[in-house]
């Protein structure tokens, strides 16, 4: 089979005349003796077709242009079929005019690797406004492999297709890894769902192929680091043997092994971009890669375009003589677990089989654990278990644990003093994958105190570890101790010297940490981990460190607290946004549990539960919690502080807080309707839409007569001088005509309110927009009061805002007539306060603000002016210009 790899095009209309002089000549004529010597049986373009999506061609689609440019050339010149073109998503092929900035925020800043795979799954068949922005892409794909290509199968994220030669199937899976991208978008926000290689895994078992190739755009490390771990395990663990990579503009490939499994990884030049590049390891250039398929060899070719010859040679930049030859990594070896079985027909198993590196391999890496140093979790977890053990059999003792963090070491070192282990313990448990000492202590004696429930914690250690010492010490077989360099070494047993001899029993680990691990992070993680245990001391080079428990609610004004059999918990509320933690026994399981908190819970509201033991269900690294039902009673006892901790802050009207809460109950009234059904699911006595409309009522504070008032206070004012409109001002700034109109209003004891609003914070994430103008409304529709905009109200409706001109001096009239009639205008003289302008106009109407400094300087002298005088000093008041007539704005607008 052989494969041509061509990646980062970048078409635009700027190099769009270069490619054809200067390029896609010379890559048609390389391939067409690749493909005379050996047929090409398929070309990937792995990424970035276009450049900046395409907006240099706008509005024409440039995927077509791409496809009459490039793909059309490539299958008339090398006599192939459309078919025979796969290609996957860059970030240059996003939209970035579909990113929707109300969406950016959430999945910018609290988007997870589990988030992604969730996210995915939606957008299968669907286009939402978080992938809208690479619709047009795909859409191309769907049209261009539409009715095309026999098992090609297409979705909106990975799309597969099974190709098939001489009897054997290749399953060929196509990552969308660009769903996410931004012109902003970091490495740590770049998350693309690693489920996507999971269901097209499936999808292959399903059609037995052969051998398995993924197609992505981004090279693992371009995205975030928990997720490319991830993926890497999936590759490596599951049945893929190639990837393809494109974006970084450089050739890399190397083989990826590890007792897990392994595949090739194969990153590509840029096809094109810039043909003139004069750093040799970003020039264009391309990749064939010729794989046998049944006996897992291949060879690789890679090839440069030489832009002072016009034509691709070798890239012996990238590979000896450009070129590479050697075999896929080889599957794991499988061991069968059992030898008594009566089958005789070798065409049946006789056992189960396991791959057993594999499956320490994964106990031991990142797809369970998803950080480095949680062994620093799991050994104080066993720790606080023994002692928790010792306890039992000796209630007078308070055994204490130790963690010491050794700089010039490089170890961390956690030691308790616990009931120890003996031999039989550290046979038949800690030498036992899967077998937990202190579930069974719990199973056998009726007890649910101990945390330890899956038993493989102990071997997270060597994630990080170089090496691991064990000294421990028991009643029953005193101190024994051992060093372990490798979780699939044996133990190498140890005779201890005086310094390490154990007086009391307990249990010392001790674990030198990796390259690159370093004991500052082990020492963060201890105190991010170790919430709340009991009789803990840590020490860093020897010097005892001070270690102040937390509940995450310092800062907070007020406090909602319960504790039941099933968890601790505590709650604040405060000026600025907090997580919930979620910690069991003590140790923190993560500050995102999205399961335990309701929906639209305010992010002012933070703090912890603790959950004891058997009271809540969480996946096997104890990081996430799993929703089985046991936190449902937590979310609702979370619900209950919001009524307590809200009263509480309304009633002490500290001023930053108070406007927090009101407007959380301006947002929960706004949205009632739409959020109603969530708010009944997820809370155990949530607001009624009548108790919102009073509580606005009377915390809704706005200027009316001269002072601030409560809404409840101004509502029966307002009926007791039969108004019934409340008028809006839509503009932050009032033009001179409405603010005459605010005045003038407000005179006369109406109620005018700005039109503001707020951007309430929920956990998690999500974020609303409220306007005073549409809750005002919901609350007037319940009073019998109508809302009027001022922007919309015609002068005619206020007949007495005008004054009578005849109390005026009859010069002034006089000079006032000649001018309307001059200018084709309207005069009009009123009382109203304007700090700026000595009038207000409006179309074809101005109005003289009585009131002004300036106008009140021209009544005093007005008797004694002479008419031109008069005249001047009036049109420089009305803002008009000499001999320049006042043009008339109606016309102008119509």
């Amino acid at each position: 089979m052989r494969i041509v790899q061509l990646s980062d095009i970048h078409l635009s209309k700027e190099n769009r005349t270069d490619l054809r002089n200067s390029y896609l000549e010379a890559l048609i004529k390389d391939l067409q003796l690749y493909n005379a010597e050996k047929q090409i049986d398929l070309i990937l373009i792995t990424g970035d077709l276009v450049d900046k999506g395409g907006e240099s061609f706008e509005p024409d689609n440039p995927y077509q242009i791409f496809k009459t440019e490039i793909i059309d050339e490539l299958v008339k010149q090398l006599d192939i079929a459309s078919t025979q073109i796969l290609m996957v998503p860059g970030n240059h092929d996003i939209e970035r005019g579909q990113i929707h900035e109300e969406n950016e925020f959430f999945l910018a800043e609290k988007l997870t690797s589990e988030g992604a795979n969730k996210k995915t799954e939606e957008f299968i068949s669907d286009f939402k406004n978080d992938n809208l922005r690479i619709k047009r892409f795909k859409e191309f794909e769907k049209e261009f492999h539409s009715n095309n290509i026999p098992n090609y199968i297409y979705s909106n994220n990975e799309s597969l297709f099974i190709f098939e030669k001489d009897g054997i199937k290749i399953g060929f899976a196509l990552i969308n890894d660009s769903w996410r991208c931004s012109a902003d978008l970091t490495k740590e926000q770049h998350f693309i769902g690693y489920a996507q290689l999971l269901r097209a895994n499936n999808k292959f078992k399903e059609h037995n192929s052969a051998m398995n190739i993924a197609v992505f755009h981004h090279p693992l490390n371009a995205i975030n680091d928990n997720e490319k771990d991830e993926i890497k395990s999936i590759l490596k663990s599951k049945d893929f043997d190639i990837a393809f990579f494109g974006h970084s503009h450089r050739h890399e490939a190397e083989q990826l092994s590890s007792s897990s499994g392994g595949y090739l990884s194969i990153n590509g030049r840029s096809a094109f971009s810039e043909s003139k590049q004069e750093l040799s390891r970003y020039q264009p250039g391309y990749n064939i890669l010729d794989v046998d398929v049944p006996n897992r060899g291949y060879i690789l070719h890679a090839r440069k375009y030489i832009s002072t010859r016009y034509e691709f040679d070798k890239d012996t930049d990238s590979l000896k003589d450009g070129i590479e030859s050697s075999n896929l990594p080889q599957k794991p070896e499988l061991y069968q677990l059992a030898q008594d079985s009566n089958n005789e027909d070798t065409d049946l198993p006789s056992s189960y089989t396991a791959d057993v590196h594999r499956i320490v391999s994964l106990l031991i890496g990142e797809s369970i654990y998803p950080d480095k140093y949680i062994f620093i979790r799991e050994l104080i977890q066993n720790s606080v278990d023994a002692c928790n053990r010792m306890k039992e059999s000796y209630s007078h003792l308070t055994p204490k644990i130790t963690i010491n963090i050794d700089y010039d070491g490089n170890y961390v070192e956690v030691t308790d003093e616990g009931d120890g282990m003996s031999k039989s313990t550290l046979k038949n448990h800690f030498s036992v994958l899967g077998k937990s000492i202190s579930q069974e202590y719990n199973d056998n004696n009726g007890h649910q105190n101990l945390i330890s429930k899956f038993g493989i914690g102990f071997i997270s250690t060597f994630i990080a570890a170089e090496k691991v010492l064990i000294n421990t010490k028991s009643e029953e077989d005193g101190q024994i101790m051992f060093e372990i360099e490798n979780v699939f070494k044996g133990f190498k047993y140890l005779q201890p010297y005086s310094n390490d001899i154990k007086t009391i029993n307990g249990t010392t680990v001790r674990v030198y940490l990796k390259k690159p691990l370093n004991i500052h992070s082990a020492y963060s993680h201890v105190i991010k981990y170790c919430r709340h245990i009991e009789n803990l001391e840590i020490k860093f080079n020897g010097q005892i460190s001070p270690f102040n428990e937390s509940w995450n609610i310092e800062d907070s004004f007020h406090l909602y607290e319960n504790k039941t059999h099933q968890y601790d918990l505590k709650l604040g509320i405060g000026l600025t946004n907090k997580n919930i933690i979620a910690s069991y026994c003590g140790f923190l399981i993560n500050d995102f549990p999205v399961q335990i908190v309701p929906s639209m819970f305010p992010a002012h509201i933070g703090g912890e539960v603790n959950f004891f033991p058997k009271s809540i269900d969480f996946d096997i690294s104890r990081t996430n919690i799993i929703a089985t039902g046991k936190e449902i009673a937590c979310m609702k006892e979370i619900s209950i502080s919001l009524r307590k901790l809200f009263r509480q802050a309304l009633e002490q009207k500290h001023p930053d807080f108070y406007l927090i809460v009101v407007n959380y109950i301006h947002c929960y009234l706004q949205y009632y309707d739409q959020i109603k059904m969530n708010l009944e699911s997820f809370y155990s006595d949530f607001y009624s839409k009548t108790e919102l409309i009073a509580m606005c009522m009377e915390h809704t504070k706005l200027k009316y007569d001269g002072d601030e008032q409560s809404l409840i206070n101004i509502l029966p004012i307002l009926k007791s001088k039969s108004i019934d409109i409340i008028y809006i001002q839509n503009n932050d700034i009032p033009s001179d005509y409405e603010s005459m109109l605010i005045q003038y209003l407000e005179n006369k004891g109406n109620l005018v309110i700005k039109k503001t609003g707020a951007l309430v914070y929920f956990h998690y994430g999500s974020q609303f927009q409220t306007n005073l103008a549409t809750i005002i409304q919901i609350i007037a529709n319940e009073n019998n009061f109508h809302l009027q905009n001022i922007e919309l109200m015609s002068i005619a409706s206020f007949s007495d805002i005008k004054m009578d001109k005849s109390q005026f001096n009859k010069n002034l009239q006089i000079q006032l007539e000649k001018i309307e009639e001059e200018y084709a205008v309207i005069i009009e003289i009123s009382k109203f306060k304007i700090s700026k302008n000595p009038y207000a106009s409006i179309v074809n109407q101005i109005y003289i603000n009585c009131n002004h400094p300036a106008f009140m300087s021209l009544l005093a002298e007005v008797d004694t002016m002479p008419a031109e005088t008069l005249r001047i000093y009036l049109l420089g008041l009305l803002g008009l210009g000499l001999n320049q007539p006042l043009i008339d704005l109606k016309i102008q607008i119509e």
